[in-house]
């Protein structure tokens, strides 16, 4: 069944990651408003990062086919996921060139190849196209995933709950293992963190794929009738709740560990809805297209802020380029127009290449063939 809901919320996620990344460009000349706009996202882009990640493993266990084998679901996952992230990449490129900043090669291999995550260095998670960083943990969960469905199809419905809540633990066990273990300095510009430890904990793909590891379980809690009920306001009361409690926290427990438990909720209440026929305006037509878009748009939102800023005018300081400031109208505006223009470019992304891409080549051509396949099937039986 197509979660429409879902796919409506996926765009909604974007937002505050569009908006967390206009802040850092700093558009406005009235500093104070600059900073107080940047305070003011908090860490609500982080949140909707760690939705994505819980989304993607409840997604593909949901839309799971018993006829699936783990080579048709990497071909599926391969060309879904690397014609777009190449196409931005080269768009990367070229608006890198044009305002006359060089390109690293060794993290730029790294980037386009998606293993920048496995190297605790900035320089290669913040090259290119930055946000790619997330593709990187998308593409380890995907090559893991046949064993990973095998193994959570055999937990037993009464179980899953309690798996569940192993999967919350261990997402809170990778801050406080980094605030213990890892070395403090030298410290991040924000959060008052090190690199490794933000690193450690943000990027790091085994770490962040436990997070679509259950959003797999909440898929099978909710395809074995074992889902609470729980309304879906209530799970988004809970997840305003966890977000403010999140800015009191230490600051490697705002990026998912304090929010995981509603944003997890949330998900499969909205899959419930969705299955029993009662849908919500997040499944409307406009919500689902935006929705269909939202990877696109993911992919394509920071080269427009970044570089559109500095393309609109830009000085040097201390080595960098910095981007001009506007009033606050004008600023607005800016803001405004990155967003349409963004819009814009990932309209043309889902359609002249992720959706041509995907109806020509995501399935292989039907074929009779003799014999037994030797490809891996991708299912497991309860216990």
């Amino acid at each position: 069944m197509n979660l429409r809901s879902l796919t409506g919320l996926r765009f909604l996620a974007t937002l505050p990651v569009f908006l967390t990344h206009a802040a850092f460009e700093g558009v406005f000349s009235d500093a104070k408003l600059s900073w107080g706009f940047l305070d003011g996202m908090g860490t609500i882009g982080y949140t909707s990062v760690s939705f994505f990640f819980v989304l993607s493993g409840f997604v593909i266990t949901w839309s799971y086919r018993p006829t699936d084998t783990a080579r048709k679901f990497w071909r599926r996952r391969f060309f879904r996921v690397f014609p777009n992230h190449l196409t931005a990449y080269v768009l990367a490129l070229v608006l890198i060139l044009s305002v006359g900043l060089s390109v690293q090669v060794l993290p730029s291999i790294t980037q386009v190849l998606l293993v920048q995550s496995w190297v605790n260095d900035p320089a290669f998670t913040d090259t290119g196209n930055s946000v790619s960083w997330s593709l990187a943990v998308d593409v380890v969960f995907y090559a893991l995933f046949p064993v990973l469905l095998v193994l959570v199809n055999k937990i037993k419905p009464n179980r899953l709950w309690f798996w569940a809540a192993g999967a919350v633990l261990c997402v809170a066990l990778v801050p406080t293992i980094a605030f213990t273990v890892l070395p403090d300095t030298p410290k991040m510009p924000l959060g008052g963190v090190s690199v490794t430890q933000y690193w450690f904990t943000y990027f790091f793909p085994l770490f962040r794929m436990l997070e679509c590891v259950l959003g797999m379980l909440m898929a099978r809690i909710v395809l074995t009738g074992k889902w609470i009920r729980l309304p879906a306001t209530a799970a988004a009361l809970l997840l305003v709740l966890a977000y403010v409690i999140a800015q009191h926290v230490p600051y490697l427990f705002r990026l998912s560990a304090t929010t995981v438990v509603p944003v997890a909720l949330l998900t499969a209440a909205l899959a419930a809805r969705d299955a029993g026929g009662r849908g919500t305006f997040l499944g409307s037509r406009l919500m689902v297209w935006l929705g269909d878009l939202s990877f696109a748009f993911y992919l394509l939102h920071n080269l427009v802020l970044k570089y559109g800023h500095l393309l609109l005018g830009h000085t040097e300081q201390d080595g960098e380029l910095v981007g001009r400031t506007w009033s606050t109208p004008l600023g607005i505006v800016v803001i405004a127009a990155g967003f349409a223009v963004s819009l814009l470019l990932a309209w043309l992304l889902h359609n002249g290449v992720e959706k041509p891409v995907m109806r020509r080549w995501s399935r292989a051509k039907a074929t009779p063939v003799a014999g037994v396949t030797s490809e891996i099937p991708v299912k497991g039986g309860a216990i």
